[in-house]
């Protein structure tokens, strides 16, 4: 038995944004899939925190999932129990033994392109021979690339968002149900104004269309798009997000502040952007690699 009609609205009444509200409850569908899969239903108050254990043991050595996504599926939890008892549907909350998982600086540290692989995968971009996604697909990657769009922010876009002559784009309910402005840079304006200008006078307030032509790229889409090319790079444990977190970190390498990173990217707080100052896994072997006589 779950109530997450409720749920959803208490968390709705709580403020939070679409995007995390829908989290929430994969993070409850999740958990009752797999008790589901162990005994005959799913009564808060026949789970206890062993089972809670055994299913973050089943998320961490079968679902091989990362810390974060662990923890991040564990808060979801912790917070719906803390529904239930507010409202009546539970007399027992098991979270309260369960604790997230500790994550080192190197699993907190994000995945970012460095300017190399930046730059190669802007080409392979580049070699789309169709005009319509050559350009379509440039606009997009560089709207995360230059200027730190998540992906569901890329798909929301709408052509009144974008403001040619002042250089600037309106995020419009980002991330926390909450809208930024930020500045479109001359790499972002040159591949926005191509793909406006091939994009035509279609009938549609949509910035980036499918291949159809009439409905909004999704979420999914772009994630599908740039991992083509990530495949093609051989750069397997990145994904569409690392051209977000390569924006950040392009930020942080030319010296920028911690405070305009963090306006510039919509971080909530400091300790989001903290992450860009720590090195990566990739950072760290190659200034163990630069010390070594023997080159490749």
């Amino acid at each position: 038995m779950n109530y997450l009609d409720p749920f959803q609205t208490y968390l709705h009444e709580s403020g939070k944004g679409i995007r995390t509200i829908s989290e929430y409850v994969a993070a409850v569908l999740s958990l009752e899939k797999w008790i589901l899969g162990r005994f005959e239903d799913f009564h808060p108050d026949h789970i206890t925190a062993r089972d809670l254990h055994e299913w973050i043991s089943f998320m961490q050595t079968v679902e091989k999932l990362a810390p974060a996504t662990i923890n991040k599926r564990v808060a979801a939890i912790k917070v719906y129990w803390s529904f239930l008892i507010q409202y009546g549907h539970s007399t027992l909350n098991p979270t309260f033994k369960v604790k997230m998982k500790r994550i080192s600086p190197l699993d907190q540290s994000h995945k970012w392109l460095d300017r190399n692989q930046q730059d190669k995968f802007i080409h392979q971009l580049e070699k789309e021979k169709n005009a319509w996604k050559n350009a379509r697909n440039l606009a997009i990657v560089q709207c995360m690339l230059q200027a730190g769009l998540r992906i569901s922010e890329v798909a929301s876009l709408d052509m009144q968002d974008i403001n040619i002559k002042r250089k600037t784009l309106t995020v419009i309910a980002g991330k926390g149900g909450k809208n930024r402005v930020t500045f479109i840079n001359l790499d972002l304006l040159r591949a926005l104004e191509t793909w406006i200008d091939i994009r035509g006078s279609i009938e549609s307030s949509t910035l980036f269309l499918s291949e159809r032509g009439h409905e909004r790229m999704t979420r999914q889409g772009i994630h599908y798009l740039v991992r083509k090319y990530l495949d093609v790079m051989d750069l397997e444990d990145y994904s569409a997000h690392s051209l977000r977190h390569s924006f950040c970190r392009n930020l942080i390498d030319s010296g920028q502040p911690l405070q305009i990173v963090a306006q510039l990217a919509g971080h909530e707080s400091l300790e989001t952007t903290r992450r860009y100052i720590t090195p990566s896994q990739q950072d760290l072997r190659r200034a163990v690699e630069s010390i070594s006589t023997e080159k490749s």
